[in-house]
């Protein structure tokens, strides 16, 4: 929330489908990367 009252301020909103969108994306590819890791760690 800090962050989103800074980017405001600056001129620079972000709405919430905006951070939606990025949030989403930044799931997936921490999952993508953890699920092989942990698959490798403790299965393999």
């Amino acid at each position: 929330m800090v962050i989103l009252g800074i980017a405001a301020r600056n001129g620079h909103p972000i709405s919430f489908w905006q951070f939606t969108r990025y949030g989403l994306v930044v799931t997936l590819v921490t999952i993508a990367l953890c699920v092989p890791y942990l698959w490798l760690r403790y299965l393999a």
